[in-house]
């Protein structure tokens, strides 16, 4: 597999892995924001409690949601390390696999 033109760093792992660091940053962030927001509207509306918010730590259907999501969640997760990068497929379904890097893509 030749080098993707987006080569940040001299191994090829290491750029991938940033990739998913800073994907997975920006979505903490965004459900950390859209969490906080959520639970101060419920509480200041006195729509729940955070007694009612623990209870829920033993509903079945949220355990069986939190298990499917975290599956789907890993998977997204380590998609830049287990899949090509889409830039990359493109190039070889160009170019073949034995690509020279010069070639522009």
């Amino acid at each position: 597999m030749t080098l993707p033109k987006h080569q940040y760093f001299e191994d090829p792992a290491i750029t991938r892995l940033m990739g998913m660091m800073v994907a997975l940053a920006g979505e903490v962030f965004v459900l950390k924001a859209k969490n906080e927001r959520l639970q101060r509207a419920l509480k200041k509306k006195k729509v729940v409690s955070d007694r009612a918010l623990k209870a829920l730590d033993q509903d079945k259907d949220l355990q069986a949601w939190l298990l499917e999501e975290r599956e789907e969640f890993a998977k997204y997760l380590l998609a830049p390390i287990l899949e090509p990068d889409v830039a990359q497929m493109r190039r070889e379904q160009l170019f073949g696999s034995k690509a020279d890097d010069r070639l522009p893509l």
